[in-house]
Parts: C-alpha cells; structure tokens; sequence
C-alpha cells in the first residue's frame, strides 16, 4: 500500500559522551535502525536495509523538526549498514547552526527523524507496516523521535579564533571601534560596468555609524529580514567585501546570489524608486506551506495499556480464569489426590464506531496550494479520531469500582503514602505486577512540588542524591522508585478525576486504521469523511487501582 508523503519515522539519540571536535562542524549518529518495531500516530512501522533509497548524500538536507524553513545543514555522508542508516551531518555557520550544534551536544536535540520525497510506499503485514520504498528527503534533528535504537553519537563544533587569542575573531571587545570603510575602485575593477555604477550610487548617501550608534531615523535603507552583512562596525554573518571578491572572480555562486539579492532587496530604499500605486501589483497572497495547525494530541494512555488493531467490528470473546481450589496440596502416599476443582469464564468485546464528515465547497476544494484544503481538514479529522480513543481509555478506567484515598497529602507525607501503596502490592498473593501509573493532574502536580523539610524537592529534575525518585526532564511524568508515572491529561485535573495504577496485561485498548472517504456527487460542496473503529477493555478488575488523591469527588 502507498501511504502519505507526510509519513516521518523517527529514531532517538542521546545516552552517550559526546565527542566534540571544536575545529569541526558535524554531527554524526543512526537515522534509523532496522529491524525495529516504532509506534507513531497509533500505528506500528518498521524499516529494513533497502528500504531507504537515495543519492547524492549532499542533496539530502538538515532540518530541525521538518521544518524547510529551519534547514541547518547536509547530510556529508550516509552509509547503508546492516543495523541502520548512519549519517555524518555538515552544519551551516551562522545562529541556527550554532544552535542545531549546541542543542545536539546538549543532548536536547538528541533524536533523528527521516522525512521522504512523493512515492513511500508501505506493506502491512502482521499488523506491521513495512517499508518497501522510502526514497530519502532530508533528517531532521528532534526530541522526541518514535524509534529508540538511534543515537546521536558524535557533535563536532568549531570555534574560529585569532592566533594567540581565546576571543572570536571579529569580537567587539577586541578592537577599537573604528568607522566601516571599503575601497570600491579595489574591489569592483573586475566588475561590469552597470553593477559599478549601481554600487556606486547606492552607497554614495550611506552612513556607516559608529559600532552601537545605528540611528533608525537616519538609517538609508531598511530590509525585512536580517540582512547578510552588517556596516555598523559588527561582524555580520558575512563580509560584504569579501563576497565582492567572490562575485568579481565568478568562482562562488553563493557569494553571486547573496550580492544580487541584497542588491535587489536594497535598490527601492538605496535608489529613491517610488513604490506609490504598485499596490495591484502585489496582492495578497494565500501560504498554505505556512499553515498553522491545531495542537497534535499526545497519547499517553494508549502508550501504556496493551493495544491491538481492529479489522472488522465483529464482537469478539476472551476466555478468563474464574476459580480454582485444591489443585495442589501434600501427597500421601498410596492415596489417590482429591479432584481440584477449575472454572473458566470469557468477556465480550464489542467495538464501537466512530465517523465524522465535512462539507468543502468546490471552490475551496479545487484551490491550489500544498497542503491543499483537504489534507489540512483529514489532519484535523485524524487528531479527533486519536483524541477520542484517548479518551476511551479514560472511561474504561474510571469505570473501575473502589480506590486508594491519599487524602490530599502533601510533600513527604505524600511521597511516603503513595511508597507505602507500592511496598505493600509486593506481599499480596502474586508480588507486585503492577507496572503501568497513569497520573492525573492533582496527584501528578502534587508529586512535582513536593518539597521535604528543608524546601527540597523530593523528586527533583536534577541532582536525585539521597531521594525516592525524580521529575522527568520534560515535565511529563514522575519516576518513583523504578515505577515511571506518565502524566495523562485524558484523566483531568478536578476534584473527581483519578490516577490509575495497573497491570498492562489487563488493561487493552483496540483501534482501526482511520478510513478517508470523499464523496463528489455534488456540485456545490464535495463531502470528506472519516471512518473508524475502537474498543477497550479490562480484563481482570482486581489489577487496577485507582488512587484518588483528594478527599472529595466533587
């Protein structure tokens, strides 16, 4: 099957020492590792060596979360091994590559993430989406990938300076501030003789202030966006000088581009052209690339109950155990053991349906754009589908009878009461199996801000010395002990709402493949529909535990 060229896969990185070259700008890790099962948009894919196709490696770019518009570099190398795709990323100069480094090296941007040209195509088989053709785009650098067996190995940075100085080169500090001045007669004999003329003229009223005296109510020109070089006495991110040097010789197209873009942009404020009834000129025109989209829901709860998907909605049963007595006891010898006794019960599933359906009038329907109208409208449709299956969950778990009250308590006294909860399931019948918390938001608040006598964190960000557990870095959760909290904000954060403490195994949830529909017998409007099935269920009552952590349930 062929699915969406928005389809990304991820792999995460961090975890070990970075090694950094200051002389050089690279980042090295794994893209994606192969074999490995990743679970995204309640889907499970995975790659295998092959799959990912591509050619020239510089032509495959370096993003920060998909984004073309926060390219920062190319991929220097990639190389097809039998564990995964590796990659050697070449970092730009200038702010965002010094920040996609720093973020990589501090282990924030830690994660790879893969994004494709058209034509991915994908097999489901056993449930498993695999790649079968994944012609590569461009890896972007991310912190919160799907796939957990990548990791940024390498961060290499660079650090120009003057010889037998630690400051860098062009630092304000380091020398005395001294008016801009260039020689044009030097630098544009080389040059045709409209381009002299131009630089010419278009410089003669410039004023090139002292460093820090830039006068916005004199300044002679104006640009929209940060412009390449700056004559205020600053180093900019590149030298107008040199890149004249550059576009004389003809041997750099870079420096050529950003002479007669700056030259351009520049040409109405340098050389007094009119912009006055130039307005029908430029209308107003539509980004659809820039769209701005609802929140994408996160999916805490389906993360940690066992799932599966749905194919049909067919009623299904599972069989489970009811009772058993005398099945072992002492041997007497010579006598024939008494007949235990063993009774097996089931549980009826039946899946619900989910659909909704939106009316796009042609016009819209038909108006170009990337993304079109549509696909903006599908992935609005696709976060509801998740939202309520999230929700789903919720409800099959609030629906369990009978709770554990931590009566409102507060930092140590609620640190050592929910303690105390996980230390005594260890001396019922079985040990302690329950291995999943989900954590509304009163009790998941209240353990963040616990603080202990001396006003310190019980469980702290950083530095756990001598505490019961920690805070997520991301503020997403709490460890306990070994026992990982996820916050879940399906649960709420009132009064009535409940945490939930459970044993996986018994706790499922199931979901379809969401289904696109469009329906085109009309001429007015074009119909969008989406089609879906889910279901959730507990297995075994006595393996959730629902904490409570207020007094009061309203």
């Amino acid at each position: 099957m062929t699915t969406p060229t928005t389809l990304v896969a991820d792999a995460i990185g961090g975890g070990e020492v970075f090694a950094v070259d200051r002389e050089a700008r690279t980042i090295r890790g794994r893209a994606m590792p192969y074999g490995v099962v990743g679970v995204k948009a309640g889907q499970r894919f995975q790659f295998d060596k092959g799959a990912i196709t591509f050619g020239d490696s510089r032509r495959v770019k370096i993003y920060v979360h998909h984004d073309k518009h926060h390219a920062v570099g190319f991929a220097a190398e990639l190389v097809d091994t039998d564990e995964g795709l590796d990659y050697v990323a070449k970092i730009a100069r200038g702010p965002l590559g010094d920040e996609a480094l720093t973020m990589a090296e501090d282990g924030v941007w830690d994660g790879a993430s893969v994004g494709p040209h058209e034509g991915v195509k994908f097999a489901l088989r056993d449930g498993v989406y695999h790649a079968v053709h994944y012609p590569l785009r461009e890896i972007s650098l991310t912190p919160q990938p799907v796939f957990d067996d990548a990791r940024v190995t390498a961060v290499s940075m660079s650090h120009h300076t003057k010889e037998g100085n630690n400051m860098p080169e062009n630092d304000p500090t380091t020398e005395a501030a001294q008016p801009t001045t260039l020689d044009f007669d030097a630098l544009t004999t080389s040059l045709g003789e409209a381009v002299q003329g131009a630089i010419r003229d278009g410089f003669a009223n410039v004023t090139f202030p002292q460093r820090g005296e830039v006068d916005p109510t004199t300044a002679s020109f104006e640009v929209n966006e940060p412009s390449p070089y700056r004559f205020d006495g600053l180093a900019g991110e590149h030298s107008f000088s040199d890149d004249l040097r550059a576009y004389a010789s003809g041997h750099d197209s870079e420096a050529r581009q950003r002479i007669e873009t700056f030259m351009a942009e520049s040409w109405e404020s340098q050389f007094a052209v009119t912009t006055t009834g130039t307005s029908a000129l430029n209308p107003v025109k539509n980004r659809p690339d820039l769209w701005v989209p609802n929140l994408t829901f996160t999916r805490p709860l389906w993360d940690l109950v066992t799932n599966g998907n749905l194919d049909d909605d067919t009623p299904f049963t599972i069989p489970k155990f009811s009772s058993a007595t005398g099945l072992v006891g002492p041997h007497v010898e010579g006598v024939e053991p008494t007949p235990g006794a063993f009774t097996a019960t089931k549980q009826t599933v039946t899946p619900e349906h989910m659909s909704g359906k939106v009316e796009i009038v042609r016009e819209v329907w038909e108006r170009p754009g990337n993304p079109k109208a549509d696909a903006i409208i599908w992935g609005e449709m696709m976060n509801g589908y998740f939202e309520a299956i999230e929700a789903d969950i919720a409800a099959t778990l609030n629906a369990i009878a009978g709770e554990i009250n931590l009566g409102g308590a507060v930092d140590s006294a609620l640190v050592t009461a929910l303690t105390n909860v996980l230390v005594d399931l260890q001396f019922v019948r079985g040990g302690n199996r329950y291995t999943a918390l989900a954590l509304d938001g009163m009790l998941g608040k209240a353990l963040v801000n616990a603080e202990g006598g001396d006003g310190r964190r019980l469980l702290p960000v950083l530095g756990p010395t001598n505490a019961q557990g920690t805070v997520e870095p991301g503020f997403d959760g709490v460890q306990l002990g070994n026992l990982r909290g996820r916050f879940a904000w399906a649960l709420g954060a009132t009064a009535a709402s409940k945490s939930h403490l459970f044993v996986p195994s018994s706790v499922y949830a199931w979901a379809s493949a969401p289904k696109r529909f469009n329906f085109e017998y009309r001429l007015a409007a074009v119909d969008l529909a989406i089609w879906g099935m889910s279901a959730s269920a507990v297995t075994r009552d006595s393996d959730v535990k629902p904490i409570d952590y207020t007094t009061a349930d309203a």
